[in-house]
């Protein structure tokens, strides 16, 4: 399995996904022109060559692209009933034919990839997040949540990479001059994970195998690329010291698409 995070951040967000010929484009939170400059510089990809689009919520940080990728490709469409219902109107599809409703901890199959949606808690209509697993690898992709309950941590395991949310650090948010009720958004239950939430969920969920962890969704006013690394490693390998071995931390970015990264089952 191979894949790129194109977009990261409150400005946008989208992460291509590819095993064998099926090519998978979770999100399009950014223009059409963006992620066909991003697909082709990345990966070597084209929007047409895509066999499906997943959608994770509704908010447009997530969709802004939705109908340029659905114009310029055939990719069936999936997402949840309560998302489909929710899109903005710049977002609607032309063509039902090709949605397919999914239901949280069903898990479905995109050509060789088996897709397992679960229900996460944010301010949307039915949003999920993603884990993706193939005979060689697996991927889970968890951004947009107020916290990481159980049931998430127990079908997170034992993945070979993750791409995980580090969206602020709390201090920064609480002196920030964001408005209060945003304040309150972010830091509430419908709201997005802090770096010390990242971390001691992540302590739970992380093998004891070589992983990667892409810290996502980070916030541009109320964090930093170095705070938000720094913040969940040293609170990962406190409780789990063994990880310093085999953890390794990456970071995403608005602006750019991360390298195509290959991952792989290679357990120690």
């Amino acid at each position: 399995m191979r894949f790129s995070v194109l977009a990261s951040g409150s400005n946008g967000n989208a992460v291509y996904i590819e095993y064998g010929e099926t090519k998978i484009l979770l999100d399009a939170g950014i223009s059409g022109k963006q992620l066909q400059m991003r697909l082709q510089a990345a990966c070597a990809r084209e929007m047409s060559d895509l066999t499906a689009i997943l959608v994770t919520h509704e908010h447009d940080d997530h969709v802004r692209g939705l109908t340029q990728v659905c114009k310029r490709s055939h990719a069936s469409i999936y997402m949840t009933e309560g998302t489909y219902a929710s899109l903005p109107d710049k977002a609607k599809l032309d063509d039902e034919s090709r949605f397919h409703a999914i239901r949280e901890e069903q898990s479905f199959t995109v050509g060789d990839i088996q897709v397992t949606p679960f229900a996460i808690s944010h301010d949307a209509e039915q949003p999920v997040a993603f884990r993706f697993d193939t005979p060689d690898a697996s991927l889970a992709v968890v951004t947009d949540l107020g916290y990481v309950s159980d049931r998430q941590k127990a079908l997170l395991q034992n993945c070979d990479a993750y791409v995980f949310e580090s969206n602020h650090d709390t201090d920064m948010l609480r002196v920030s001059r964001y408005p209060w009720h945003l304040k309150r958004r972010i830091l509430g239950d419908k709201g997005h994970l802090s770096n010390v939430d990242a971390g001691y969920a992540l302590i739970d969920i992380l093998p004891e195998s070589p992983v990667e962890v892409y810290l996502a969704h980070l916030s541009a006013d109320n964090n930093l690329p170095d705070l938000a690394e720094l913040t969940v490693e040293q609170i990962v390998i406190d409780a789990r010291p063994r990880l310093a071995e085999v953890l390794k931390l990456k970071r995403t970015s608005r602006q750019e698409a991360t390298a195509l990264t290959e991952i792989s089952r290679a357990r120690v």
